[in-house]
């Protein structure tokens, strides 16, 4: 902005700033303040001033600045007040039109313009206010010039027509073509009663007319009048105006109408290309363009290169098509190139104008995020899906495909489609809404499929096998959406109509979902018998559970509909709810290619999947082949399969970006590339697609309209209880088989499965999902992970192969196989069901329903031996070491079995593992408390680090233990332990640097590794969408480059060739061992709290953290725990008390910190505000306690030494008053008899002196002499 306010200045022009309001806040404040240098400088008349970027610019006074806009538009500003000082307000009146349409009318030479002027404006008064609110339809004066334009060109052509004709002609043609079907009938009306008894037949344009015509049959498409008048619509439009949009639902033949008509154009003598691009696949800058903040250097956009292209071209007329979504923040970038300016303003200052042989067109579904503004500036050609319908779209399939059979089908569409779309729409609720031109283009795909063995066989096929077939296709087309409910009401209608066509039914649940048709005889046939026997792996103790898949009658119908697609070059898509296998059933169909031919690329998607993320993944599994052209590596084809498809976030103007590169790489075939050189498409060949997706609603997302467009769409409801038992029943018949077991464990074995599913339904309809207990979900995942800890048990325990007494025991209560088998059913259920429950009332719940369970399947006598609970764990065993070298062949042996001694050997064990790790440690010294709570969780976790791609999702508050004990599992288990060190530059390329070395060391040395994050080290919501990838698939997008991932692939071969000797060394095994191989040993353990909103968030975000996972939800601390706790803390500490007064404490501890934690409950409950006191508040507590202890201890210690130095004191005083009282005593003694002397002496004297004044006087010499003799 500085650059234009400085050269207006220079120049002295005057500036207008549309649409000023759409600049961010932050630039607008700046832009106040250069307006205000500039007007500034004006004032005090100066002819140079300083500008505020400091540079000196010239100043020439006439320069002026004015601002228009429109308020209040979603994506606008309101202008700050610094910035309104500045300016003066004027407020735009809306005009009196009908003056306006008048003196325009006038001026095309119309005489009548009084009259016709005033029906015009009633006309548009009318509209505005009867037809329906679309957010496409405009009535301003933008669209009444294009009008009047029309209206002056027609009079110019045709002078000698009536003026009325003219403009009842031209209101008519200039605005049908933006209506919706339903207000069609209704505006024809109006335009009746304004111009009564008038019939005009529409503007002919007979040159245009023949060529689309030509070229409509060229390309195999129907003259369907309909149709064709919109292709008229749209040449009337692109006569008129320079930006345009065909607007419609998908499937309605917007596309088939811009390129036959730019087709007819060229046909007329002038070459017409279309250049495509979807503005929504890339973002603002990289369709515009950016500038270098550091070096100020500025690089095109997408779209600026396409228009400076076009812009250059001089030999023929282009068309840019922006083909995606609209909103109100990129559309209104091109408001300059909409309007009558025609030119196209980047923010470098380039102004690039737009010449005669350009159009702007767009092609939305809808124009709901469109603003008035944008609206008005386009020329809108409304496709409605009832202009073309279904029909035209068969039968130029049909003119395409062999007399005999066209001949055949003709009557089949003509009979069910109809009347079953009808029936469908009327009376059932697909699982995902799809339009019917899309729903009809998957039962071409799968009848084109279908009949393509018997066209390279060139058998004629029957009309009965012909019917059979497209009742087949049918059933999976238009049915291929509909719930397990609602099929028998689809299968009910569909023998209504179809009689004896359809197969009579084996039992009675099946419907003709369950047949297919026989290739060879063309007769029903139950799918029943096309599942294929699997056998379990018997030889192998502890198979690996990620890799075998039993085939089910689901899994290979579908397998079936993916492999008829595929082999007509179309895409699916499975839409199913979570645990319903769809992953399980397209990895199933991907194993089936030759890896000589096909490779496959699978792409989990989570909310944070940005188009760049995709498009790196695509350009990270091709290659260049020549010009623009890439394609897989080897010449090869590639399936690329991109899971959760519907998992990215939608923004505020509901738009999901990253499928709508999706749909340009589906519908283009290619990407425009974000490197040099910019507005290049890079084409992708060779490649097919599937999908997956959850079933939309409840939160969760679906795909864009025209995405689906794109896929045969088929729904995957959940499996039968059949379906289910027979999945799991072979597996445990696998396991159990009569050959090494006894008969009363393989008739044990037997009633698990039904067990198992009978639990799982209770939990499902007991356990509901609430905001609370978002995580609640109960899928065949959990099914399958009862069975994979069934199953990784030792069976050693079971075997009637053993020598007498060669048995261990059982541990606990348990004394027989059976009733062991019973114990570890029991242990595997409620790790899988309980332990992910949030309170104590809900797990207490699943275990009473799993007592339950076994008092009604077995005897009483069975049922008392699980009534203690049997710990499994893999860690009892030493390690294993070669008797004669000594060496130690496994350090860490994993056996999953019972523990004989229950908790107290487990915690022995434990407590010495604990000390050899403190010993082994040189920097973490684990100190744990390992309390019954502790012990259990502990073994969960051992238990996930046991199997392979087991990863754990640990929830709880914070100081629950989770990383502690984590590690403590990991170090039992021989894994190496990670965890990321967040610092303030750490960012997803040093995540990246971290993932590397953890996949090296799990897929190189085959260690386990248990990668540890918690929720402190999210810095970045990003970091988890690359967990969340390798929780679901193990490939991260942009993780490997090409020349590591070639390293990698030499580096493996070696291991490969020792581990699987049997398997090719091409490049696809060898990668796909290294990755499967990661997959098993690397460890996910995630450390969350679930206070906040955080938690619930990124679960539904990133569906790997619950799928990928199990979970272990840490509950409170109990108070026996708590007093554990507390006695280690207390028992250590020294104090002056009792051991009774100790025990009484550390009671009392526990006792406060439950009783707060009540307190926090209640406080809740009552204010619905949160407190939380965790586990991590008590051991502060604690600590705390500790320290105010010592401190009153030594405060009190020291008081105690002064009082005992006063004491001292004061005895000492004691004694030498004690002393100088005997010293006294003898004092006192002298001075009596002094006393006595003096007494005595007195009363002579006295004496004396009585004489002395009775007798003779004496001289005073005498008397003198006798006081000194006296003194």
């Amino acid at each position: 902005m500085g650059k234009i306010y400085k050269g207006l200045a220079q120049s002295g022009l005057w500036g207008c700033f549309d649409e000023f309001n759409r600049i961010n806040l932050d630039v607008l404040s700046v832009c106040a303040q250069q307006v205000y240098c500039i007007l500034s400088a004006i004032r005090e008349r100066k002819r140079s001033f300083v500008f505020t970027d400091g540079s000196t610019v010239s100043l020439d006074p006439r320069v002026g600045f004015f601002i228009t806009m429109n308020p209040g538009y979603a994506g606008r500003q309101e202008l700050p007040e610094n910035l309104k000082a500045l300016f003066r307000g004027v407020t735009m009146m809306v005009p009196n039109r009908q003056i306006i349409i008048k003196v325009k009318l006038a001026a095309c030479g119309y005489q009548e313009n009084d009259i016709l002027s005033k029906k015009f404006f009633v006309l548009y008064g009318l509209c505005e206010q009867q037809l329906s609110k679309q957010p496409h339809y405009d009535f301003g004066l933008r669209n009444i010039l294009s009008v009047l334009r029309t209206a002056g060109a027609s009079k110019r052509a045709n002078p000698d027509k009536s003026e009325v004709y003219l403009m009842m002609r031209t209101l008519r043609d200039m605005n049908m073509s933006k209506y919706v079907a339903e207000d069609v009938p209704l505006f024809l009306s109006l335009i009746e009663d304004l111009f009564p008894g008038l019939k005009a037949e529409r503007a002919q344009f007979p040159d245009v007319s023949k060529a689309l015509e030509k070229v409509a049959i060229e390309r195999g498409l129907q003259l369907h009048q309909n149709w064709l008048n919109k292709c008229i619509q749209l040449y009337e439009t692109y006569l008129v105006r320079h930006g345009i949009m065909l607007v419609g639902p998908s499937g309605s033949g917007k596309t088939a109408i811009m390129e036959v008509l730019a087709g007819a154009l060229t046909e007329l003598g002038t070459k017409h290309v279309i250049w495509r691009m979807n503005p929504k696949a890339i973002t603002a800058p990289q369709m515009f363009g950016r500038m270098d903040p550091a070096t100020g250097d500025w690089t095109d956009g997408i779209f600026a290169v396409l228009w400076r292209r076009a812009a250059k071209n001089k030999n023929q007329n282009t068309w840019i098509v922006l083909d995606g979504p609209v909103d109100a923040i990129w559309i209104e970038n091109l408001n300059t190139v909409l309007d009558d300016n025609k030119v196209l303003t980047l923010a470098n200052g380039d102004r690039i104008l737009m010449t005669p042989a350009m159009k702007a067109m767009f092609e939305p579904e809808n124009l709901n995020n469109a603003s008035p503004a944008t609206v008005s500036r386009a020329g809108i050609i409304y496709v409605s899906d009832t202009e073309l319908g279904w029909e035209p779209v068969v039968k130029s399939w049909l003119a395409k495909r062999d007399q005999a059979q066209a001949t055949g089908l003709q009557p089949c569409f003509d009979k069910y489609v109809s009347r079953m779309l009808e029936f469908i729409r009327v009376n059932l609720r697909p699982v995902v809404y799809n339009e019917t031109a899309c729903t009809v283009g998957t039962l071409l795909t799968l009848l084109s499929a279908t009949l393509q063995k018997y066209e390279s066989t060139h058998e004629q096929l029957t009309e009965t096998k012909l019917e059979h077939l497209f009742l087949y296709c049918l059933t999976w087309s238009l049915g291929g959406l509909l719930s397990e409910k609602e099929r028998p009401a689809f299968d009910t209608e569909l023998r209504s109509i179809a009689g004896a066509n359809l197969p009579k039914r084996e039992s009675e649940n099946d419907t003709v979902f369950e047949y297919l048709v026989d290739e060879s005889t063309g007769n029903w046939r139950h799918w029943s018998n096309y599942v294929p026997e699997w056998t379990y792996p018997v030889t192998e103790e502890r198979p690996k559970f990620s890799q075998p898949v039993i085939p089910t009658l689901d899994s290979v119908r579908y397998e079936r509909l993916l492999a008829l697609v595929h082999s007509a070059n179309g895409a699916s898509m499975l839409v199913g709810g979570p645990g319903t296998a769809k992953t399980t059933v397209v990895n199933q169909f991907l194993g089936k290619f030759n890896s000589e031919q096909m490779v496959s690329k699978t792409i989990t998607f989570s909310s944070l999947t940005s188009p760049q993320i995709f498009q790196m993944a695509i350009e990270g599994a091709v290659e260049k082949r020549q010009g623009r052209t890439y394609g897989p590596p080897g010449g090869k084809r590639m399936c690329v399969f991109v899971d959760d498809i519907s998992m990215p976030a939608i923004n505020e103007w509901g738009d999901q970006v990253t499928n709508e590169i999706v749909r340009q790489l589906l519908e283009q075939g290619g990407m425009y590339g974000l490197e040099k050189p910019i507005g290049d498409m890079k084409f992708v060949v060779d490649t097919c697609y599937l999908a997956a997706m959850n079933t939309p609603g409840g939160g969760k997302n679906d795909v864009p309209n025209r995405l689906k467009r794109q896929f045969a769409i088929f729904n995957v409801p959940l499996p039968s209880v059949a379906a289910i038992n027979g999945i799991f029943g072979k597996l445990v018949e696998g396991r159990f088989s009569p050959d090494l077991f006894t008969d009363a464990v393989v008739q044990a074995a037997r009633r698990l499965v039904p067990m198992t599913i009978t639990l799982w339904n209770k939990t499902q309809a007991k356990m509901l999902p609430t905001p609370a207990k978002f995580h609640y979900l109960f899928n065949m995942r959990e099914l399958s992970k009862v069975f994979q800890g069934v199953i990784l048990a030792e069976r050693d325990r079971f075997s009637n192969k053993l020598p007498p007494g060669g048995q261990k025991p059982y541990g606990s209560t348990v004394t027989s196989p059976e009733g062991y088998l019973l114990g570890l059913w029991v242990h595997e259920c409620r790790r899988v069901f309980a332990d992910k429950l949030v309170n104590t009332e809900d797990r207490a719940w699943v275990d009473k329903t799993i007592v339950d369970l076994c008092r009604q399947e077995f005897a009483p006598e069975l049922c008392k031996q699980v009534d203690e609970p049997l710990y499994f764990v893999d860690f009892l065993r030493d390690p294993v070491v070669d008797d004669e070298t000594g060496e130690v062949l496994s350090a860490h042996p994993s056996h999953y079995e019972a523990v004989p001694g229950g908790l107290k050997e487990i915690r022995t064990r434990v407590e010495a593992l604990q000390r050899r790790f403190n010993e082994e440690s040189k920097n973490l010294k684990l100190n744990l408390v390992l309390f019954t709570d502790a012990l259990l969780h502990l073994m969960r976790i051992s238990r996930l680090m046991a199997m392979a791609r087991g990863s754990g999702l640990l929830v709880g508050v914070g100081g629950s233990g989770k990383q502690s004990l984590a590690r403590l599992a990991a170090y039992i288990g021989g894994a190496y332990t990670f965890q990321i060190t967040i610092t303030k530059t750490y960012n997803v390329t040093n995540l990246f640097e971290d993932i590397k070395a953890l996949y090296k060391i799990a897929g190189f040395k085959g260690q386990p590794v248990c990668f540890l994050f918690t929720d402190a080290e999210v810095k970045d919501e990003s970091f988890l969408e690359y967990i969340n990838q390798i929780l679901m698939t193990g490939e991260v997008a942009g993780l490997l480059p090409k020349d590591e991932l070639d390293m990698i692939i030499n580096d493996i071969r070696p291991i490969m060739k020792q581990a699987a000797p049997g398997v090719p060394d091409t490049w696809d095994n060898l990668y796909s061992f290294f990755l499967n191989r990661v997959r098993d040993n690397l460890h996910v353990m995630l450390c969350f709290s679930p206070v906040g909103d955080k938690f619930s968030r990124r679960a539904q975000q990133f569906p790997g953290l619950i799928n990928g996972c199990t979970i272990d939800w840490f509950l409170p601390w109990p108070e026996e725990a708590l007093t554990s706790v507390s006695g280690k803390f207390i028992d250590e500490f020294k104090m002056a008390c009792t051991e009774e007064a100790k025990s009484s404490l550390k009671v009392m501890m526990a006792h406060v910190h439950v009783y707060v934690t009540a307190a926090c409950k209640e406080y809740f409950e009552k204010f619905r505000r949160h407190v939380y006191v965790t586990p991590k508040s008590y051991l502060s507590f604690i600590q705390g306690y500790k320290e105010l202890y010592s401190r009153k201890w030594a405060y009190t210690q020291e008081l105690a030494v002064s009082i005992q130095a006063g004491l001292q004191k004061m005895v000492e005083a004691k004694e030498d008053v004690n002393k100088m009282k005997a010293e006294l005593a003898i004092k006192n003694q002298e001075l009596a008899a002094a006393s006595k002397e003096a007494e005595a002496l007195l009363k002579s004297i006295s004496e004396s002196t009585a004489v002395a004044e009775k007798g003779v006087p004496f001289s005073a010499g005498l008397l003198a002499c006798r006081m000194n003799h006296a003194a």
